[in-house]
């Protein structure tokens, strides 16, 4: 049975390597180039947090500082999870430090990184975010909201094109910053008091 549980994890390994490649060297372009290593830092998205922070402030007022108070615990959640618990745990390397994959990786920024692979806190922060504004404010973004989620997977696109992280890191990376937003937004939604909807918007 242990025999056969290796075998297994070996096997996914293989198949998330290979994945790896198809996005990090054959799938890549000039215009991902351009675009994914900025796509993929917090910093490039700082003018588009300021503006949404202050148009739900001037909408909402004083619900939005609740709005944002829970926000923030979402991603702080999410990042201690995956830094100090998932990362610390698996303690797998990036592939861009994988001695499996010496010389196959195209680094596409300055550097690799120290820290751990598995999981994309990349991914995970940006689900996070992308699920509890869908959560919370449908009524108001509507259909756009959906865009949120292609944001975000383009985020942990980029990570595994830029050479740090394995579609595996990203994909559950992605499961946890959604699920822990989830949580956070169910219990946001049902407090009427400080909620931008009302309990009516609960999930």
């Amino acid at each position: 049975m242990l025999v056969q549980k290796i075998t297994s994890l070996e096997k996914i390994g293989q198949l998330d390597r290979w994945l790896f490649k198809q996005v990090n060297s054959t799938g890549g372009n000039t215009f991902f180039d351009w675009l994914l290593p900025s796509w993929r830092t917090p910093s490039f998205w700082i003018p588009a947090y300021v503006i949404l922070l202050l148009v739900l402030i001037y909408r909402f007022r004083q619900k939005a500082g609740w709005w944002i108070f829970f926000l923030i615990a979402t991603v702080g959640m999410v990042d201690l999870i995956g830094n100090q618990l998932i990362k610390q745990t698996f303690e797998r390397l990036r592939p861009c430090n994988d001695p499996l994959l010496a010389g196959e990786v195209l680094l596409r920024i300055p550097n690799c990184g120290t820290g751990f692979s598995f999981i994309s806190n990349h991914a995970a922060n940006h689900f996070a975010i992308a699920t509890f504004m869908f959560l919370t404010l449908s009524k108001w973004l509507g259909k756009t909201g959906y865009l949120l989620f292609f944001w975000a997977f383009l985020v942990g696109y980029a990570q595994i094109y830029v050479g740090v992280h394995y579609p595996a890191d990203v994909l559950v990376g992605a499961m946890v910053g959604t699920t822990v937003a989830a949580l956070f937004a169910k219990q946001y939604n049902k407090q009427p008091r400080f909620a931008i909807f009302g309990s009516e918007n609960s999930i």
